[in-house]
């Protein structure tokens, strides 16, 4: 599957997506931010769910970052098939 698809997956069924599913899409989504301070941010976050024990925690981590799967979306949503680019 591509990342658009992976990512509209997840953010249609967000509590049912495995949380590697999770974390591969915001993996992906990382070089396509515009911003490197962004970029670094989101990195570090995906870095420390690495660090984290128990599944609930773990997921409830994950949720507070889905704000980026949606976001990836509105772009590919807003620039048609170009998608968000990072320049």
């Amino acid at each position: 599957m591509t990342l658009e698809a992976d990512a509209r997956d997840v953010a249609a069924d967000f509590e049912g997506s495995a949380v590697a599913k999770i974390v591969a899409v915001l993996e992906g989504i990382v070089p396509l931010l515009r911003n490197d301070l962004t970029s670094a941010y989101l990195q570090k976050k995906i870095d420390a769910l690495g660090a984290t024990d128990g599944a609930d925690d773990l997921r409830a981590k994950c949720a507070a970052l889905r704000p980026y799967v949606d976001w990836y979306l509105q772009g590919l949503d807003a620039a048609g098939d170009a998608g968000p680019r990072r320049g």
